[in-house]
């Protein structure tokens, strides 16, 4: 993609490319946080962290290997269906 924009690419930069996910890290951390002045500042913060526990929870359910799970719940497919529907709510906050 680095080449058709006839710019340097994140390999090239650095010691291989090495350096460029601290260094776009540390230009995340560095930002000015911004949030909506009528939004409720508590739920702003937390709705992201809620979709991404909740996307964890739906994957207890998916197993690793033969016999090798981290819950076994009877409701099925009802279970990751209902976690993940539940997590897209946090981008609607």
């Amino acid at each position: 993609m680095a080449f058709v924009q006839r710019r340097k690419g994140p390999d090239v930069v650095g010691s291989f490319g090495l350096l460029q996910p601290l260094a776009d890290g540390l230009k995340l951390i560095l930002k000015e946080p911004i949030s909506p002045s009528s939004a409720n500042f508590s739920l702003f913060r937390m709705a992201p962290v809620a979709t991404f526990m909740l996307s964890l929870v739906a994957r207890a359910v998916v197993p690793f290997d033969y016999g090798m799970v981290l819950s076994d719940p009877n409701i099925g497919l009802l279970y990751p269906r209902c976690s993940c529907l539940l997590s897209s709510l946090g981008i609607s906050f």
